[in-house]
């Protein structure tokens, strides 16, 4: 960091730096490409040992279940797709996704399957 500008030294210290840097990553999550959410659903159902299809059919076996979790926090957090569109590919509510992307989380971060 170049502390010569007192702009920049101010920026630095005042966190504008770190929110500049969040308000970014919020856009490119929301603007640009996304990968889709069968992408998702496939890479989780290779990782896991699962069939696709029955990640997305309702099925409420754990496995299955922490498999939905995880495609739809990739899909929310990660990959920046609305959860409205996640919930109508997974056949779930809203809510069910905005739990599921909380539930998946708790998941990715005691094992990470997918790097950040």
């Amino acid at each position: 960091m170049d502390f010569a500008c007192p702009v920049k030294c101010v920026a630095y210290f005042s966190g504008v730096t770190e929110m500049l840097e969040q308000a970014e990553v919020r856009f490119e999550k929301k603007y640009l490409p996304k990968r889709p959410i069968e992408e998702l659903v496939e890479a989780v159902a290779g990782k896991l040992g699962v069939k696709p299809e029955l990640i997305c059919s309702g099925n409420k076996q754990r496995r299955y279940a922490e498999a939905r979790s995880l495609v739809a926090f990739l899909a929310v957090e990660e990959v920046g797709h609305p959860a409205a569109d996640v919930a109508r590919f997974l056949a779930v509510t809203r809510m069910g996704v905005q739990k599921a992307v909380m539930r998946g989380s708790e998941l990715q971060n005691r094992n990470p399957l997918f790097e950040n």
